[in-house]
């Protein structure tokens, strides 16, 4: 089955795009011999459809509670769903992954906690060469302003060192692909910003 937004990363990654009418994240596809790996399930009804037109069970990984992010999870037939604490209080169902969990389904995969200013209790989904991590490397907004939590940033860029991935997959990115050094090193720059009597980078 096809989907005009679905673009292939390699012979086991896909994605389909995200949009802006409906704001539906992007979609992470990941085909194990067992399972179907969904990466956020979006909010667009017609993403919906086309996950369920595909014949194989499916998990899915929720990065957060934003429901662009998991506006789909009562649409989507699933098996297991796995998510974050915080965004179990939203979805009231699923596995909470408060440590890394390493599954081998044919292909390796690592879901694993992610430290987050956008969105407290975040997961990231890393397989070979790529790691989904959705919107973590984003700010959020405190007073009416942009900013990082910056002892939140200084753990998130540790977890992100750590990754073997490559490529880092950010959700409503143009480009959605980036290079791991890339990401970081703008992530470093921001915490260079910081001001040791503040507890938050204002950007």
């Amino acid at each position: 089955m096809k989907n005009e937004h679905m673009i292939r990363i390699n012979e086991h990654i896909s994605y389909i795009k995200a949009s802006e009418n409906p704001l539906s994240a992007d979609i992470g596809i990941i085909e194990g011999e067992k399972f179907l790996w969904i990466f956020d399930l979006g909010a667009d009804e017609s993403a919906a459809e086309f996950l369920n037109g595909i014949k194989k069970r499916k998990n899915a990984v929720i990065s957060h509670f934003h429901p662009d992010h998991m506006g789909n999870l009562e649409h989507v037939k699933l098996n297991e769903v796995y998510l974050g604490a915080n965004t179990f209080k939203y979805a009231k169902l699923g596995n909470v992954v408060d440590e890394d969990i390493f599954i081998d389904d044919g292909i390796k995969l690592h879901i694993f906690p992610l430290p987050s200013s956008h969105a407290k209790g975040s997961l990231g989904l890393e397989t070979g060469d790529y790691a989904f991590l959705g919107d973590a490397t984003y700010a959020t907004m405190k007073q009416g302003r942009v900013c990082y939590n910056s002892s939140v940033l200084k753990e998130e860029i540790a977890v992100l060192e750590n990754l073997s991935a490559k490529y880092f997959l950010i959700s409503h990115d143009e480009r959605f692909i980036r290079s791991k050094e890339e990401v970081i090193a703008e992530l470093k720059e921001i915490y260079k910003k910081r001001d040791p009597k503040e507890s938050f980078i204002w950007i």
